[in-house]
Order: C-alpha cells, then structure tokens, then sequence
C-alpha cells in the first residue's frame, strides 16, 4: 500500500509529505484548493506525461516519490525480483522532471525508464477518475469491465496468442497469393535472365585473371617489340649491360690483386651478372610465348562483353554475377514450387483458426458466467444508487467475423432499464449523465473489490450523486476500505464522514504566491471541515450537530455487513455488500490519526 507522498516544487506545493495508512482515506478542499494536483503529482511517480507547467515558479526541478509497502503484493515484489530492485518490503518510486520537460525515473534508487515505472505502478496502485462513466458507454470498454470481473486474463492471453499465430501465417499466405498472381510473368522474367547467365557460362570465372589475358592477347605485336627492346639492351647491342659488366668485372679482379679488402665488390658484380643472364634467359622464354591467338581473344572479347552488359542490366560488378545469378535461381526454384508451400501454409492457417475457437470458445463461457454474477450484483447496486426497480443486464453474443480477433469471437452490450417493468436496452440509449456516473461507480466498486492490487484512488467519481445514494457510496467506500487502501477526492460530506482518515488540502497566499497545503485532520477538525461542506460560509450548531451524526454513524456502522441487511436489495442505508475475489483479505479499520503533517 502507499504509505508516503513526498511533493517538492511540483506546481503549486513547494513541499508537501503526505503520510498514509490503510483503510479508508478521504481528501477534501474547496475547489481548485489542489486535491487534483496532488493526484497529478501521483499520477507523474507513477509514469505520466511530464511538461514544462509541472515545475512550480522559481523552481528548477519538481521531485515527488511514492513510498509503498509491498509486503503481500506478490506481483509487485515479483517484478522487483526479477529486475533485481527489491529493498525489503519497501519500494520507492521517485521521478524529477526539470524546467526544460525533461525527466528522470528510478525505483528504489536505481534509474528506470518510464515503461519500467508504468509496469510496475500498475501492480500496486489504480486510478480511478470522474470521467470514467463516459468511457463505459464504449465497447471495449464494457467487454474490458467484463472479463476484468470475470478474471479473465489467462483466457485473453491465450486467445491472443493463437491470434497472432494466425495472423502472422495469413500475412505469409497473403504474400504468397500476391506472388502467385504475378507468377507466370515473373517466371518467364526469370527463365530469360537465367538463360543469358547460362549462355555466359559464368560459374567458377575469375575475372581478374580473364581480364589480365585479355589485356595480354590484344597487345602482343606491343609486347614482342618490348621484349627485343630489352634483349637488346642487356645483351644483343653494342652497349650491351652484360658486356659492359664482364669489362668493370675485369678492373675491379685487378683490383682485388692488389687489394684484397675490395674482394666484396668483385662478387657482388658477378652476383648482378648472374642476375641479367637469368632475367635474359625468362625474356627469352616469354617472347617465345608471345604469339597471336585470335580465337582466344575473339572468345574473351565476347565473355566480357556480354558480363558488362549483364552488369550493367543488374546493376552490380562483375564479380557479383555469380552471387546474382544463385539468387535468382533460388526464385525461380521457389516459384516453382508455391504450390506445395500454399498448401503448407493453409494447413497450418487452419490449426491455428482451430486453437484461437477453441480459446474463444472457452473465452466465452467465462464471459457468459461472469456476465450473469456481473449483471445480478449491478442490479443490486442500482437499488440503492438511486435506481430502485432498475435493471442490469449484460448481453454476450457472437460477432459475425470473417477472421479470428485478438478479443475473441464475442460482442459485449451493457444494457440498463432504470424504470421498473422497461425492458433493459443500450446503456447509451437509456441511461442519463447522472445515471452513467452512478453505473461506473457501482462497476469501479464491484470490479476494484476483486483486484489485487493494494491500492486504489477514486477522483471524484461520486460527482452526480447526494443525499441517501451518497451515503451510500461512502458506506460502500468504507467497506472497501477494509479490504484494501482507498484514497477518495469528494466534495460530498456523506462519503468524506465515512473515512478511517480525513485529509484536508488548501491554499494560501504570501508574497504574492499561491501555495497549496495538505494535513491529515484529527477528530474535531475532521468534524469542523465536514460541518463545512454541509454547511458553506457560515457554519452553525445545527450544522456541526448533523456532521457530528454524520460522522458518529460512520465509526458505528459494523465494517462488514450482516447477512439479513446485505440480502436485502431495496435497502437504502444497507447496501449489497461488494463482491470479494478469492484472493482479497479483510483487514480492520485503524483508529482515526491525532497528529498533523503540514506542508
């Protein structure tokens, strides 16, 4: 549960620690006095979109962190497990944001992306907001309550999951069927390109050496008359360099005669000489091998035109012929047989088909169960919500589908007949505004009494309800609280008297600065702030005696109902007790808090 909010500098509140406890929390205030930038500040630890309006003026960061238990939060200390942050039972999540809009996230001091504070918010705290009755009129919303209530996650995944299968096989069958289409031209395309790389014969050609042969064969009358050039200079001239060695030859064995330290010389003139006549001897060769071969060069001069223009075609060099040539030759080959893969394809298309109905059917049944346990407790709920003799029912049918849905196979319809002996239609055709929130708020109660998630908010969701109905809504709160954390922004003194804990959230004024400030009320405080909201600017005894009683009854009502009371559905001051999961544990109520936490 969430056990601490600390604010700093985050829009109107330059500090603020908010110390919670379980049970039943409620937060009032004049309007506009910051209950909902207290909420926003949560909403941001918890992975909102940050902004430049977030940092209060004449700061340069705001900071908040949320501290919360997660002692008996298996999902939540799982999670932290797994990505190695757990700390004891205690989890801290801290955001800073700076003037600039940009935003840090760490969880237990370790630095997180925002996803990663999102995931693991999820599991330990849900928001629930005044505006939530116009998302129940759509679609997705109401089949999401429904298999929300019915528990219905593994079913979903599973149905998922066979969906995606399917779905990735269509699109590989789709691909398919587009090529098949083409196939016939595509093929004769093929047939032709891969007939002008055969004619080439281009397997195993190195062209580096074709192209240092051809090069050879097109400049032999060159290369003959180069080779006579060098024959002559080195041996067959007058100059000739073997003969004008063999006489320096000569004077340096002279020298030598006479001189023996010069001896190197002499055998480094006989190793040169020993050098030209070798290098003589391979031109001798060479030119001997130099001889026009027309055919050769007429078939080379062919290759390589023909491996130019296919590479200009291609648009590659010529030693990725090859490679191209391979690649369209495995086309080939695959088009050729698409056949088989179709038929392939298609079997595989109907197994998964077959496991998604198989999940979507299963789907179903729990949906159609939970729809009549979902339908049988709203309809209790609605008796005392100010809609005595109405009716709820919750229609599941099959959607007529050409192919599977991530969903399932089902169209989930909200109906409500508010007036007694109405047949039950639409919700968006019969029920009125004030209607609609009074409905959410009874499927907010129902469903966030099966959740397991630790803690939960509710802003303001009893707009468009009074008198007994919000009595009502309070008491139903306060039962809640007993299973779980529940923090409630209200305007109403029905459901702010029915809170374990009461926090008051205002402004004021200094040095020409708003600031909001937040502290939890003691006992006659509590009793003075709903005297309040009953009463307006002036506040009389008469007042204060009815928030007094308000208050006196809340703290004397038994936190659970008893069995004659709650089996009563026309019963206004005992509603129908909220449907309890298997997993939900009651906990006492704590005694009300003395002490204050000033901002």
């Amino acid at each position: 549960m969430l056990t601490e909010l600390q604010v700093k500098d985050f829009a109107i509140i330059t500090s603020s620690t908010l110390q919670l406890s379980k049970g039943m929390t409620t937060l009032t205030g004049e309007t506009g006095a910051g209950k909902s930038i207290l909420l926003g500040a949560l909403g941001l630890v918890l992975g909102d979109r940050a902004s430049t309006t977030t940092v209060r003026d004449g700061a340069d960061r705001a900071d908040i962190a949320a501290v919360f238990d997660v002692k008996g939060c298996s999902e939540a200390t799982e999670w932290l497990n797994d990505h190695a942050m757990d700390q004891d039972n205690e989890c801290i999540l801290r955001r800073v944001v700076t003037r600039d809009g940009k935003s840090r996230a760490f969880i237990n001091g370790t630095p997180v992306t925002i996803k990663n504070l999102r995931e693991l918010s999820r599991k330990l705290i849900n928001i629930h907001g005044q505006h939530d009755h116009q998302l129940m009129t759509l679609s997705d919303t109401q089949r999401a309550i429904l298999d929300d209530f019915g528990e219905c996650d593994t079913l979903l995944a599973s149905v998922a999951q066979h969906w995606q299968a399917w779905t990735a096989k269509k699109r590989e069958l789709d691909t398919i069927t587009s090529r098949l289409q083409a196939r016939s031209d595509r093929l004769d395309t093929l047939r032709y390109q891969l007939q002008e790389f055969s004619n080439l014969n281009l397997a195993g050609i190195d062209f580096a050496a074709v192209d240092q042969e051809h090069k050879r064969l097109s400049n032999t009358t060159l290369l003959g008359e180069l080779c006579s050039q060098a024959m002559e200079i080195l041996q067959d001239g007058n100059q000739a360099l073997l003969s004008q060695l063999a006489q320096v030859g000569g004077v340096v064995d002279q020298l030598t005669s006479n001189d023996d330290s010069i001896r190197d010389v002499g055998e480094l003139l006989a190793s040169a000489r020993i050098q030209l006549e070798e290098a003589v001897d391979t031109l001798r060769q060479y030119q001997h091998t130099i001889e026009p071969q027309p055919e050769r060069l007429r078939d080379l001069d062919s290759l390589l035109s023909g491996a130019h223009q296919l590479g200009k075609k291609h648009q590659c060099d010529l030693t990725s012929l090859a490679s191209l040539e391979s690649r369209l030759r495995d086309e080939f080959d695959d088009l050729q047989s698409i056949d088989d893969s179709i038929e392939s394809i298609e079997t595989d298309l109907a197994t998964f088909a077959d496991s998604h109905a198989k999940s979507a059917a299963k789907l179903t049944a729990k949906r159609n169960k939970a729809s009549v346990q979902l339908s049988k407790h709203l309809t209790q709920a609605m008796q005392t919500l100010g809609m005595k003799g109405g009716k709820f029912d919750i229609e599941v049918s099959p959607r007529k589908l050409e192919n599977p849905s991530a969903n399932g196979n089902d169209l989930v319809v909200f109906k409500v007949s508010a007036n007694p002996g109405a047949a039950p239609r639409p919700m968006t055709d019969v029920a009125s505004g004030g209607e609609l929130s009074r409905l959410s708020l009874a499927v907010q109660l129902i469903t966030s009494a099966r959740h397991r998630v630790p803690t939960l908010i509710f802003d303001e969701v009893d707009t468009g309800v009074g008198g007994g109905v919000a009595e009502t809504v309070g008491q139903q709160l306060r039962q809640l609280g007993d299973r779980c954390q529940v923090l409630c922004v209200t305007h109403l003194p029905q459901v702010a008297a029915q809170g374990h804990t009461h926090i008051k959230v205002s402004k004021k004024s200094s040095d020409n600065k708003t600031l909001a400030e937040s502290r939890v009320l003691t006992d006659d405080e509590s009793l003075e702030e709903i005297a309040r909201m009953l009463g307006g600017v002036k506040i009389t005894k008469r007042t204060r005696d009815h928030a007094g009683e308000m208050l006196a009854s809340a703290r004397s009502q038994n936190p659970t109902r008893s069995s004659k009371n709650s089996s009563d559905p026309d019963s206004e001051a005992n509603p129908e007790p909220i449907p309890e999961s298997k997993s939900a544990k009651s906990t006492k109520p704590r005694k009300k808090k003395k002490k204050t936490s000033k901002t």
